[in-house]
């Protein structure tokens, strides 16, 4: 669930390029109100009681929140499309009632509803009060008395309000990156809250400074003195956004509050860059605890964790602090008490210390990532030391399966040869130099890495500045409706063709799939160059491009591609799917070895049912790189954050599950932040020992159930689901819960018991998943 202003503000960026991101049609006769955001590629649809029919008319209405667009529908009662968690607020925005899912509750004088979970941000409001209650799995929102509801939407898309111009020097970037903090929209604990931040501003490499309508950082009394180093400076962009910080030069790296207290920044880390970073992450959870004292006072599992460990602070006080007042009660908290209360952070980016650098920054600091810099003569490696006590842990142990993949030998099902037929290999000698430069990264304590640079990073998503800025470019679309195709250029792999009903059955959308086979080179380059929200390629693929039925297309002949996602599983797809990229698609997925056929065709099928569930590409990758060491051979290019749909109670979330020798189960949810459901927002599952909200970013909510508990949870809520003791596997073992609620043998199967590659998916057509936020 994600937050909103303390105040009525004005939209940033209402006026979104190209008209009103939202809106809303009225189908079957009245019968169902479909809403759409059209950058963002979400939809929601809404149905009266029996018997009612909506009749929609745009109105101009305050709300203690900016919206996009507002509207009456005519009716009195909607039925929502599943159950969400619901607050209910007085029109000033305080709040009357905190309703989970599924749960009932009521506001009898003038309130808003605010939807929190919904993909969209919804609210709605009666005059009369509002009732909410939940029927066979749906939400019903009633108006009190019979009074009319009225709607109110608005769309997460953010874009830079300006571009900086700055000389690519330490004191340039020191002037641009001081101009991040004009984007957050408050100074005030919410800003914690994705939708609180702002988009930082663009920055391009110049020879002089150039800074439209002249600074605007806000005056937060926060200055960070720094050496002037670019490595230094680049770490520090998202501290200095966050904090709405200027950056000056001076040496020892120090904070300076109000003018008159300095706190040394070293004494924080090794190094001044992990120090920096370790400030963000202990100032941004400290403020998250202190804006449950706002407009959200809820339970929050961070404030418990750093009550326990004895920290004393006033909250109530703290809240109403101005900003370097805060940040400066921050400081007496011990970083270690802080730091175990905190989510787990979700990026961490290597880039080069060069000029193409610079303009990374601003994207880097809106995700709040740990930046670290390398020498542009080299590759961030990891370091091939272990140490000589002790046994190996699981990422060694994935580590050193990745080893293997680096000197060409491929995990294979047992039996499996390698250049057997089975194979997804390149079938003429001269691909043998197809393999790129590989090596594997260096280690980060987060659940997201990136890379900017040349080579091929084995961990990590390749980004580059072009993919972030066309998302950010995205213009409304009135359709909304999403195209997949699925192509299929071997006969001998048209198992996997049969994602293209998984695409389709995507819960809450319209979606259109369409599997084409054996297509032509000029059929595919068309294909590629007209407008699909997603292309998944299934055959071989080579330096000479991808396999057709008549040849081979190379990416690189083509003068644009407007895909906007792709999927290339075939073996060593990297390089084309670096040149669809290149040529303008958004983000897709490739292979950096020869690929099993078997193993591809599950690792196909299970990357599209988390696509299909909400999961970004980035995230779904994530995850099947746990559950087997196979998804080593996999990477992202292009923006990680790219989603298919969005998941539709918020952040996407996988359930851990543990036997324990008495016969229940340890369970656990691990939770996965996305492009809009960051840093900040809160977690609260419909399931579990108490009502306790969580900073969602991994492994939250640990409880016990029993087989009869557990199997209630499978059945309400359609998730993947991994078996600790199969996590990191050499097999693909990732489950998903409706499957399990009809049979749970595999959780109580022997310790050695795995699903086989070849096993069948589960249930493509399942219309739920998990509920989140």
């Amino acid at each position: 669930m994600e937050g909103d202003e303390r105040v009525t503000t004005g939209r940033q960026n209402a006026a979104v390029a190209g008209g009103n991101p939202i809106s809303w049609t009225v189908e079957n006769d009245g019968s169902r109100l479909r809403v759409v955001d059209s950058i963002e590629r979400r939809q929601l649809t809404f149905t009266p009681e029996e018997g009612g029919r909506l009749s929609v008319a745009d109105v101009a209405r305050e709300w203690f929140v900016p919206v996009d667009r507002a509207a009456t529908l005519g009716v009195s009662t909607l039925w929502l499309p599943t159950t969400w968690d619901v607050f209910l607020r007085a029109p000033d925005g305080t709040l009357l009632a905190d309703i989970p899912a599924g749960e009932t509750g009521a506001v009898t004088d003038k309130a808003v509803a605010e939807v929190t979970t919904a993909p969209i941000k919804i609210y709605f409001a009666s005059r009369g009060g509002l009732r909410v209650s939940t029927v066979d799995g749906q939400t019903r929102l009633e108006g009190v008395g019979g009074t009319p509801l009225v709607l109110g939407a608005r769309s997460p898309h953010e874009q830079p309000a300006r571009t900086i111009t700055v000389p690519p020097t330490p004191e340039g970037y020191m002037r641009g990156v001081s101009e991040f903090g004009a984007a957050l929209k408050t100074a005030s604990p919410e800003r914690t809250f994705p939708t609180l931040r702002g988009y930082p501003p663009e920055i391009q490499i110049g020879s002089e400074l150039d800074i439209p309508q002249g600074p605007q950082r806000p005056e937060t009394g926060v200055t960070l003195r720094l050496p002037r180093t670019v490595e230094t400076v680049f770490a520090a962009a998202p501290l200095a956004y966050f904090l709405g910080a200027e950056i000056e030069p001076g040496r020892p790296p120090r904070l300076e509050l109000d003018g008159d207290r300095t706190v040394p920044i070293d004494s924080f880390g090794a190094t001044t860059p992990e120090a920096l970073h370790r400030l963000l992450v202990h100032t941004f959870t400290l403020d998250c605890v202190a804006r449950t004292e706002g407009q959200y006072p809820m339970e929050l599992s961070a404030r418990r964790t750093i009550e326990a460990a004895g920290v004393r602070l006033d909250w109530e006080a703290i809240y109403e602090k101005p900003l370097a007042d805060r940040l400066a009660a921050f400081l007496s908290v011990d970083l270690q008490t802080v730091e175990a209360a905190a989510p787990d952070w979700r990026l961490t980016a290597d880039i080069p210390e060069t000029d193409d650098s610079g303009p990374l920054l601003p994207h880097l600091a809106n995700e709040l990532a740990d930046i670290r810099t390398y020498p542009a003569d080299h590759y961030p490696s990891e370091s091939r030391e272990r140490a000589s006590t002790g046994q190996p842990s699981v990422s060694e142990q994935v580590n050193d399966a990745t080893d293997t993949l680096l000197r060409g030998a491929d995990p294979r099902p047992p039996g499996g040869e390698s250049g057997a037929v089975n194979d997804r290999v390149p079938r003429s000698v001269e691909d043998a130099s197809a393999t790129p430069d590989v090596f594997r990264i260096r280690r980060a304590d987060s659940i997201l890495q990136v890379y900017a640079g040349n080579g091929v990073p084995i961990g990590a998503n390749k980004i580059t500045e072009e993919s972030y800025l066309r998302h950010l470019s995205e213009t409304p679309d009135e359709t909304a409706a999403l195209r997949v195709v699925v192509v299929c250029n071997d006969t001998e792999m048209l198992a996997e063709a049969s994602v293209e009903e998984i695409y389709s059955s995507a819960p809450l959308l319209s979606v259109t799939g369409e599997l084409r086979t054996n297509l032509t080179v000029d059929s595919l380059r068309d294909l590629l160059q007209s407008d699909i929200d997603l292309i998944h390629y299934i055959g071989h693929v080579s330096e000479r491009g991808l396999s057709c039925a008549d040849g081979h297309l190379d990416i690189g002949d083509l003068d644009a591609v407007s895909a906007q996602l792709f999927i290339l599983n075939g073996c060593r797809s990297f390089r084309q799917g670096e040149k669809l990229v290149e040529n303008g698609a958004l983000a897709g997925v490739g292979t950096l070895q020869n690929v099993n056929n078997q193993v591809a065709t599950e690792m196909g099928k299970k990357i599209a049912q988390l696509l299909q569930h909400g999961w970004p590409l980035a995230g779904a990758l994530s995850l099947l790189r746990f559950d087997a060491i196979a998804g080593q051979e996999y990477t992202v290019l292009g923006d990680g954050t790219a989603e298919l749909v969005s998941a539709d109670s918020g952040v996407p979330a996988c359930c851990l599950v543990e036997p324990t020798p008495d016969g229940e189960y340890r369970v656990s949810i691990d939770t996965y932040l996305t492009r809009v459901r960051h840093l900040g927002t809160i977690f609260r599952p419909s399931f579990g020992e108490d009502d306790v909200y969580h900073l969602a970013g991994g492994e939250v909510s640990q409880w016990v159930a029993d087989e009869t508990e557990l199997r209630e949870l499978f059945e309400r809520e359609n998730a993947p689901v991994q078996l600790r003791r199969e996590r990191s596997s050499t097999k693909l073992s990732l489950r998903w819960s409706h499957d399990l609620a009809e049979d749970m043998s595999p959780l109580s199967d022997g310790l050695t018991e795995r699903m086989s590659p070849s096993s069948p998916l589960s249930d493509s057509s399942s219309k739920e998943t998990t509920e989140t936020d």
